[in-house]
């Protein structure tokens, strides 16, 4: 009897962990694969588009949604030399949501310069809130913020969220004083959780419609 507890538990153990090894490589996946959008005009974007149709749009349900979770859009602001700029990511199996909106044009570029130093931290409870330097942005130095969002179905229109900021520069020193902090401060996979836009659900907050729209309203260096 014992041998067959033991026996039992094993199995449970290893389902559980191709399960979860599962869900990392889905959740990766769908990271990787998302197609990104410029937003000609935010105001008019959120006033047109009804962002919670979009949600609806891409609802799973059942099995699926328990394997693999809901999907996830991700908003993005861009402020370098003098200029900000608006973008959206929604997995490639979804385009076609945004594919005819007259607010938005497809990029196949990137969006954030290459071969530059990052830093890059997550908002959450215990980290709210960036403590930016004093002196402005130089040339060709930027930043970013970072909104991932789920959409959590409960009636009150409240979203999952990831929310990231980064800043980039010419050395690592420069972009991590950026955002107000020491080089040796910089956790360097906060760059890596930007690039790849995948959602961490230990760094999850829940925000509104509105908090979404603030966010990306007030971020300004």
């Amino acid at each position: 009897m014992f041998e067959i507890i033991i026996t039992a538990g094993l199995l449970i153990l290893i389902i559980w962990v191709l399960f979860a090894r599962h869900k990392t490589t889905e959740r990766n996946a769908k990271a990787v694969s998302m197609s990104v959008f410029s937003i000609k005009s935010i105001e008019r974007f959120f006033d047109e588009l009804g962002l919670l149709d979009v949600f609806k749009a891409m609802h799973l349900k059942g099995w699926n949604r328990f394997l693999y979770g809901d999907p996830y859009v991700v908003l993005e602001k861009i402020i370098q030399n003098d200029k900000t700029s608006y973008y959206i990511a929604v997995p490639k199996k979804y385009e076609e949501i945004l594919v005819k909106n007259p607010n938005v044009e497809k990029v196949n570029d990137g969006i954030v310069p290459e071969n530059k130093s990052y830093s890059a931290v997550h908002l959450h409870h215990k980290q709210p809130l960036v403590r930016f330097a004093e002196s402005g942005l130089h040339e060709d130095e930027g930043m970013a913020l970072q909104i991932l969002a789920r959409h959590i179905h409960d009636g009150q229109g409240r979203f999952e969220s990831n929310v990231r900021v980064m800043s980039w520069a010419d050395s690592a020193d420069r972009s991590a004083r950026i955002l107000g902090l020491k080089e040796s401060q910089v956790i360097r996979r906060n760059a890596f959780d930007f690039f790849s836009r995948i959602f961490e659900d230990n760094k999850r907050i829940k925000l509104t419609f509105g908090d979404l729209k603030d966010f990306l309203n007030r971020f300004v260096y």
